[in-house]
């Protein structure tokens, strides 16, 4: 079958493989297959064919698709990970939040495409009496707020695929994690630090949750169109959060939402190297690690994580 279309790019660069299906990972897009013995195992219609379907609208060119789905490829591979199941679950679990994530990268998108068409429309009218608009600016800013929220679940969700009951006997979630990792690991480990930074980016992402699900006086978002203030300027849309615990004062919401998705970013793909780190079977007599890889010797350019040796001092990518 040929994937997908010329805007995905021409090339396969990579495929990722689970017991239920495969991912076709192209520059701009990931297509999803499954095999006629996929979905029918006992071929009781042997015209059933093989299957290709779009999964996502962004591919390896993308930040969102290698930090968080081909980076959990990367890390949890047959070798280091040989039970099937967990690294399956590390897999879909990390696919899903980059679905969530590409969902949210799309309303920051769509946003300041409108701006900037908005401002071009207003400068060519020449009406000195008109301000730009993109409107609906708390809709979309409470859609990205459940999409990220949504992410940050499903980050959750990936460290309970390796601790899950400690995270339960431990309380709730955002901090369930950091306390698990302290008694695991020590309070001065680096990555209870690690779980403790997360731990308070969640609950910020959280209350901001509830300001939109659970709106009143004391929590809520104020979100506003282009303003022209006192000063005699014109100010972009923006986003202001009531909260007792965690407010926000009012920040133009492109540079919010921007914040948002790289603090979810790098809390994916860091958790997915502690979880690596802690969980993969020996490496034997090798000295070994799980990090960064150096830039020039990535397989994909924008995985940046890996397996990697110390050669005489300098680090060196296995695999």
């Amino acid at each position: 079958m040929t994937i997908g279309g010329q805007g995905d790019g021409a090339a396969v660069i990579d495929m990722v493989a689970t017991a239920g299906s495969a991912f076709v990972i192209k520059q701009n897009s990931v297509h999803e297959i499954r095999l006629a013995d996929q979905i029918d195992p006992d071929r009781t219609n042997i015209n059933v064919p093989n299957t290709q379907q779009l999964f996502a609208e962004a591919g390896s060119d993308s930040d969102i698709v290698a930090r968080t789905f081909l980076s959990a490829d990367a890390l949890f591979t047959k070798t280091h990970f040989p039970d099937e199941k967990v690294r399956d679950r590390v897999v879909l679990v990390s696919a899903e939040i980059m679905t969530h994530l590409l969902a949210a990268q799309k309303v920051l998108d769509h946003l300041q495409a409108d701006q900037e068409k908005r401002i071009a429309d207003v400068k060519a009218s020449n009406d000195p009496t008109r301000l730009p608009a993109v409107t609906e600016v708390e809709n979309r800013a409470n859609t990205f707020i459940q999409k990220s929220e949504h992410a940050l679940q499903a980050i959750n969700r990936l460290a309970e695929i390796f601790y899950g009951s400690q995270m339960k006997a431990e309380g709730k979630f955002p901090d369930n994690l950091a306390l698990t990792f302290a008694k695991a690991f020590g309070e001065d480990a680096q990555s209870t630090t690690f779980a403790k930074s997360m731990a308070v980016f969640g609950h910020h992402v959280r209350n901001t949750r509830h300001c939109v699900e659970h709106r009143n006086e004391n929590q809520r978002i104020v979100a506003k169109d282009f303003q022209l203030r006192s000063d005699g300027k014109v100010y972009p849309p923006s986003i202001a959060v009531v909260h007792p615990k965690t407010p926000l004062e009012e920040t133009e919401l492109t540079a919010f939402m921007s914040d948002w998705i790289e603090g979810l970013l790098a809390v994916t793909e860091t958790l997915l190297l502690y979880l690596a780190d802690k969980n993969h079977v020996p490496f034997g007599n090798f000295p070994m690690g799980v990090g960064y890889v150096p830039e020039d010797q990535r397989r994909l350019h924008k995985v940046r994580v890996g397996y990697i040796i110390n050669m005489g001092g300098k680090l060196q990518r296995i695999g």
